[in-house]
């Protein structure tokens, strides 16, 4: 398919940002690695502060002002852009010592100017995918306007409501009384050389605690469970790579308390100082050997945790924040920031297993079906239901395939039956291309209902068990057709999907059978209680916002729920 030219309002961005990167790298012409830890500094703070929540803000805060931070982040890529393009293979050591503050305002500001021309490029992007419009309103002024995304917002909150009570019910979760010890002895390992730095001890128990926090953070990312720990990708199992991200996570995360700490303990300490460290290549190399990567497997591996020039253009196209655990620091070092495993710890290696191995990922993705039957059985769960541990075959009059079902959920309590289509894609987060990708693939579905209503006919549920040779109760009625995604299974702007089935994101049925409104026939009442959660989200309010650069002026609409 050909890729649609970009629209004036994009050029102009782009022409925008490339002018901002330009004056920024001039103004840091021949210090170009005092700017790359002068924004990493300011990246690692941004994302501290997101973590500790201490960049709350007001309901009634102005949208801009709501999002300071995360255009910092979004910013990222484009800001380090110049920089990491002048320090490859830049030999010489690390010119390293304390901030100064202007530089590091310097630094936010032009995070959060390349933050807000990204996520206008996006929003321009959208335009290529009928999801919004723009206009010249004059010489150098624009206005865009962005469709609403109802379904995907009410599929957002769901995704949250369910990662908040997986933490509430987490057993591993240690007790405060655990926690105020260790920090104890933390505050007394850590301490500073020079007034400045930071320095401090370990010991294997709090290196363990905190490899189990790195597991609990890592639950709440969606990358976690992107195939069963036992398949087997290059020399070791999903799980075990998985293993190695937390433990690079759970470094990062003792060392920011050690930071934390150490500011309590010598409140003159900057935070800015001591989040962001170096290390030689060669450290960092033994490090990633001491986890068990084979030594043969250790420069791909840096290398697709290194944010460096050579691989910016992926994350800059899916209009994403690099989640690197190092950043290319010229030919001998690399820095070690927080920001990228605070981000994601586990979508950059991931990523390169899934370049690098793509047979063993494809063949691992082949599992995925069971493994989502398994968990649809233990939501539905015995005595009531009954899920068959395998699918289905649908056949023609003429005994040829029709389709196939990939489970069947019985409610033995009520008689009511539905027929599932699972579907289980790689995640796209804010990749447009690969949001368009998914959004196709999960259109194809209403093919399969096609087929499913033909087959049906006007057979009742029990019919249709009788014929599946399926052994249970079930009623008159005919049964429900299910289109279940892992992830977002409705689409803004997507008209096209067949009503004779209810298309359901898996957190969302998940978070319906915890509402007692469902539990007299839960199976015909979980898709009303998706659509009322949805309901929520429909809002014809709208919200102008203004960006004003040099030469350029962006007006955006954006229709918000509230």
């Amino acid at each position: 398919m050909t890729e649609p030219r970009s629209s004036d309002v994009e050029r102009e961005l782009n022409s925008c940002l490339k002018a901002l990167q330009d004056r920024f790298a001039a103004a840091w012409q021949g210090r170009e690695k005092e700017a790359l830890i002068s924004l990493v500094r300011v990246l690692d703070q941004v994302a501290a502060a997101s973590l500790w929540k201490l960049d709350a803000h007001d309901e009634a805060s102005s949208p801009k002002a709501r999002m300071g931070s995360a255009f910092a982040r979004m910013g990222a890529g484009a800001a380090l852009r110049p920089f990491l393009s002048a320090v490859r293979d830049m030999p010489g050591g690390v010119p390293w010592g304390p901030s100064w503050l202007k530089a590091q305002q310097y630094s936010y500001s032009y995070l959060h100017v390349c933050g807000e021309l990204t996520f206008l490029r996006r929003m321009a992007a959208l335009e290529r995918y009928g999801l919004a419009s723009s206009e010249r309103q004059g010489p150098g002024c624009f206005r865009i306007e962005t469709a609403g995304s109802v379904p995907e917002l009410a599929m957002m909150a769901a995704t949250r409501a369910l990662r908040e009570r997986l933490t509430e019910s987490d057993e591993r979760a240690h007790s405060d009384a655990e926690w105020t010890r260790i920090h104890a002895r933390m505050a007394r390992y850590v301490d500073t050389p020079d007034g400045w730095f930071i320095r401090y001890d370990n010991d294997w128990e709090i290196v363990s605690i905190y490899r189990d926090a790195a597991w609990q953070f890592g639950r709440s990312f969606l990358e976690a469970e992107a195939l069963p720990d036992d398949v087997v990708i290059g020399d070791r199992r999903f799980g075990e790579w998985k293993h190695a991200c937390e433990q690079a996570l759970g470094r990062v995360l003792a060392h920011m308390n050690f930071a934390r700490l150490l500011q309590k303990k010598v409140p003159a300490i900057n935070l800015s100082d001591v989040l962001t460290i170096f290390a030689t290549r060669d450290d960092v190399r033994s490090v990633w050997e001491e986890a068990g990567i084979p030594r043969t497997r250790i420069p791909a591996t840096m290398r697709a945790l290194t944010l460096e020039i050579d691989g910016l253009d992926d994350w800059d196209n899916a209009f994403e924040t690099p989640t690197p655990f190092h950043v290319d620091l010229g030919r001998d070092f690399v820095l070690l920031p927080c920001f990228g495993a605070l981000t994601n710890p586990y979508f950059a290696l991931f990523r390169h297993l899934r370049q690098s191995y793509r047979a063993d990922w494809d063949r691992g993705v082949d599992r995925r079906e069971e493994v989502f039957r398994a968990d649809l059985a233990r939501l539905f769960a015995e005595p009531r239901f009954v899920v068959p541990p395998r699918g289905f075959r649908l056949s023609r009059s003429d005994g040829t395939l029709l389709t196939d079902i990939d489970a069947i959920i019985i409610d033995r309590e009520c008689g009511s039956v539905a027929l599932v289509q699972l579907k289980w894609h790689d995640i796209f987060g804010l990749s447009l291309s690969e949001r368009e990708s998914r959004r196709r693939n999960i259109a194809k579905a209403s093919e399969w209902t096609a087929k499913v209503a033909e087959w049906v006919g006007g057979r009742s549920s029990q019919e249709v068990l009788r014929r599946l040779r399926i052994d249970a109760p079930a009623s008159d009625r005919p049964p429900l057709l299910y289109v279940i995604a892992r992830y977002t299974a409705r689409f803004s702007g997507d008209e096209g999907q067949d009503t004779r089935a209810s298309w359901l994101g898996w957190p969302e049925v998940q978070n319906a059978m915890a509402d007692a409104f469902v539990a007299s026939d839960p199976l015909a009442l979980i898709p009303e209680q998706v659509m009322n959660h949805q309901k929520r989200y429909e809002s014809p309010v709208l919200e102008d916002v203004a960006f004003r650069f040099p030469g350029l002026e962006v007006n955006l609409r954006m229709r918000v729920s509230h």
